[in-house]
């Protein structure tokens, strides 16, 4: 006799198509829409975690992505707190069948979830909130987790609609950009002469119409531009082969940031995930986090870039919070130059003595410990709501001594 299983939703068609709106990449009001079916669900009973958690991360990042301006940083790392630690939780604890409490990495090693979400859940809950970078990053890996230990599963002769982006036809499309671009400029007598722009519009449009029919695709192309290092010259000396690989690609990544909201954000979410990552044997001479930190410079600072970096609700001081709590040579010095160049007075002023202690630490050769970089004054840094007014000191007294 067969079972009967009682879902919130109709048939497994409606749940697949609440799953092609939930991972709609850029597309604000789709995204939206599955939410408020997912809740819809909620109240029937019988929601899945792996659903209900796809809801709270996605809610979190749409939340993100209203310019509001009553919206503040510290908010907007709550919902993200709360969003992936529910989703953490609630993973792993529907594994204890024991007797005994097992340990929460013993419990994500079988379920095959990465380490680092423990983690961020015992820093949200026991230490500091992880900072907005941080939590975007966060959010994001959450997503690609859902996604390939649940929703791709939920029908796998379904899957021909939304399938995986093909990384090689990715790479391929990228390579054949490169080396058109590099015959342009090597057929040309004059080097002032420019690439036509026909060219990077095609390869963008290539691209878009993969990341338009592919789920997750826009993710792996900016894996193959940044940890392919497509972007990075891998060269010793970067500093001066950068040029170059701006003309290359500068002119792309604009265009894709125009066709594809959510490309920036991407970006420079991974570029940052590199250069704050632990390497070993810190070097002068990393040349691929040399090349990442000036990629940042380049984005968070020049004219252009400043305009499409606060479209996509890019802040100079969340990017700087994540240097500084991440302290390393490359980290520092994008800190220093992104604060010194800040259209923000107040941005300048809050973070300029952080920055000045942690590149004099840099500077002097000395490992930059985090503990010398007081953790509370980043913090009030970062949230323009009331907690500046720590910096100019605090005098402590009893509540009723006014």
């Amino acid at each position: 006799m067969a079972m009967i299983s009682i879902t919130p939703w109709h048939n497994q068609d409606e749940l697949i198509e609440v799953r092609g709106w939930l991972y709609a990449e850029g597309e604000y009001e789709t995204r939206r829409k599955a939410c408020s079916q997912i809740r819809a669900w909620k109240l029937r009973g019988g929601l899945p975690h792996a659903v209900e958690s796809t809801w709270y991360i996605t809610d979190a990042i749409l939340t993100d992505s209203v310019q509001i301006k009553s919206i503040s940083a510290l908010s907007k790392r709550l919902c993200y707190s709360v969003a992936i630690c529910r989703f953490v939780t609630g993973m792993l604890d529907s594994q204890q069948d024991g007797t005994y409490k097992r340990s929460m990495y013993d419990v994500a090693k079988e379920l095959d979830l990465p380490a680092s979400f423990v983690e961020l859940r015992h820093e949200a809950i026991h230490g500091e909130l992880p900072s907005l970078i941080a939590s975007r990053q966060a959010a994001e890996r959450a997503l690609r987790w859902l996604w390939d230990h649940y929703w791709r599963h939920l029908d796998e002769d379904s899957l021909n609609e939304p399938n995986p982006p093909d990384v090689n036809e990715i790479k391929d499309i990228l390579q054949a950009h490169v080396a058109e671009c590099r015959n342009v400029l090597n057929a040309s007598k004059n080097r002032e002469e420019k690439i036509p722009w026909q060219q990077f519009a095609s390869t963008a449009a290539s691209l878009m119409e993969i990341c338009k029919a592919r789920q997750r695709a826009l993710a792996e192309v900016v894996k193959a531009l940044v940890v392919g290092a497509m972007l990075i010259p891998t060269n010793t000396g970067a500093q001066s082969m950068m040029e170059g690989v701006c003309i290359i690609w500068d002119q792309l990544l604009k265009q894709l940031t125009a066709q594809q909201g959510q490309f920036l954000r991407l970006l420079t979410n991974e570029m940052t995930a590199q250069l704050v990552a632990p390497h070993h044997g810190q070097s002068a001479n990393d040349a691929v986090r040399e090349g990442v930190s000036m990629w940042l410079e380049h984005i968070y600072t020049s004219s252009f870039w400043h305009l499409a970096a606060k479209r996509s609700r890019l802040e100079d001081s969340a990017i700087i919070s994540t240097c500084l709590q991440n302290p390393n040579q490359w980290t520092v010095r994008l800190a220093s130059s992104i604060t010194q160049r800040s259209r923000h007075e107040q941005i300048r002023q809050l973070f300029g003595p952080l920055v000045a202690k942690a590149l004099g630490d840099v500077n002097d050769g000395t490992r930059v410990a985090e503990e010398r970089i007081d953790a509370a004054r980043i913090r009030s840094a970062c949230d323009f709501d009331g907690w500046q007014k720590l910096q100019r000191g605090w005098t402590s007294k009893g509540i009723r001594n006014t």
